[in-house]
């Protein structure tokens, strides 16, 4: 499964163990490579994508290689084969992202340099997800007769660019020709680097700008295989805060917690961001001052510390980069307590989960039930705390206690994604 989220993995199957739609899926696209590279009528041959291929036009005795340095190039090449001289138009897709300097050549001359799409680019804040950005892209027709040894060669340039969500224009990906740049934010957790620290999740930089050129602040740095850096500037010059970013082609980054989508803020919003962020941060700085224990259930380095025990049928899960655990029977752990102060346990869960939801399960504290619990799905998907007092009795004279989620018969756990025993009577 490949999350496009902000501060997400890939997660993998163990194919001895479980088996999901996204192992189909994944087999299947392999098969579905060759669909629209090309198409045909009567008398004209369209290349829709440059992708290294062959193409066999039986009904007019052509025979079509294209070869190119794809995806991370800017060339294709087109050699033709034909049985006799064929008249026919060969249409060259020019594609919505090219920049400046796209040109096609006709054994070795320019028979069209620069070209405009037939209609203009829409504004991405009015586009609709069924007619952009395809609208934008054209073709390059040529029409004449071919022979054996003919070569067109075609100069597709990639630029940077943002490319926003429909719904919020001031959460982008950072594209380059066709391609999602991802922002290596560190090592997987649970696969950290010697010295790296896997303790809580990375922070997603946001980008302050006033700048609508993209290349301005996100520049490569001559490495190979293709890479890109974010510059840190001072306000209010262009800047990723709180540091920058390493941006690769999505598909070379592997193993890595990543970000696909940014916020991206002009100076104006960001003093107004900055005063969210900073009230965020002050009921964090509280929470984390109140907290005994918090652990992420699914998370191999949390579980391994928090004895983590579980009947048949408990499996780790993931949504939106969040580690969490659900099963149909039983699993627990042992969370440390304050005895001198009364205890509350928070746990986190997901609205949108569809997997975890509905859900019947108890939960409790050495054996002593907290609460019969119900989660249902919720609109719109959100991750969400609950909070269940432990009463007093039940942590007297004990450093940590056994919190068991058990299903109701013929129901299931919901997916847990953090678990979290504070202490009740802490600041507000």
């Amino acid at each position: 499964m490949v999350p496009v989220g902000r501060g997400v993995r890939h997660e993998y199957q163990n194919m001895l163990r479980n088996f999901t739609c996204c192992v189909g899926s994944g087999m299947e696209s392999h098969a579905l490579h060759g669909d629209g590279i090309y198409y045909e009528t009567d008398d004209r041959l369209w290349v829709n994508l440059y992708v290294p291929s062959t193409a066999e036009w039986s009904g007019a005795g052509v025979h079509l290689t294209v070869d190119t340095d794809f995806p991370e190039g800017e060339s294709a090449r087109l050699e033709l084969t034909v049985d006799q001289p064929k008249e026919f138009t060969l249409l060259l897709r020019r594609p919505y992202w090219t920049g400046d300097g796209f040109s096609v050549r006709l054994n070795g001359e320019i028979v069209h340099g620069e070209v405009q799409p037939e209609e203009e680019e829409p504004d991405p804040r009015q586009r609709r997800y069924y007619d952009w950005p395809y609208a934008a892209s054209s073709f390059v027709e040529l029409k004449r007769t071919w022979r054996t040894g003919d070569t067109v060669d075609v100069t597709l340039p990639k630029t940077l660019r943002l490319e926003p969500l429909p719904d919020n224009p001031q959460r982008a990906s950072i594209m380059w020709g066709p391609l999602v740049l991802a922002g290596d934010l560190g090592p997987e957790r649970g696969r950290g680097r010697e010295g790296e620290d896997e303790g809580r999740p990375p922070t997603v930089p946001v980008f302050v700008t006033d700048d609508e050129d993209v290349s301005s602040w996100v520049n490569p740095t001559g490495e190979r295989p293709v890479q890109f850096r974010t510059t840190v500037g001072r306000e209010p010059d262009t800047t990723a805060r709180p540091r920058d970013v390493d941006l690769v082609p999505f598909y070379r980054l592997h193993r890595r917690t990543y970000s696909t989508y940014w916020d991206v803020f002009n100076s104006e919003q960001w003093q107004q961001q900055q005063a969210a962020y900073a009230a965020a941060a002050e009921r964090q700085r509280l929470l984390d001052a109140a907290t005994v224990a918090y652990l992420e259930p699914g998370e191999v380095v949390f579980e391994r510390e928090f004895n983590y025990q579980a009947g048949d049928n408990a499996v780790a899960a993931r949504i939106d980069g969040r580690p969490g655990r659900r099963s149909r029977s039983w699993f627990s752990y042992d969370i440390p307590v304050e005895p001198d102060h009364p205890m509350t346990l928070i746990v986190t869960y997901n609205s949108g989960d569809r997997r975890g939801t509905p859900a019947l399960f108890d939960i409790l504290a050495d054996d002593n039930l907290v609460r019969h619990e119900h989660i249902r799905l919720d609109d719109p998907p959100r991750f969400y705390d609950i909070e269940y007092p432990i009463p007093a009795a039940i942590v007297a004279q004990k450093r940590s206690v056994t919190i068991r989620f058990e299903a109701a018969d013929g129901s299931q756990i919901a997916t847990i994604f953090g678990l979290r025993m504070i202490r009740a009577d802490a600041e507000p």
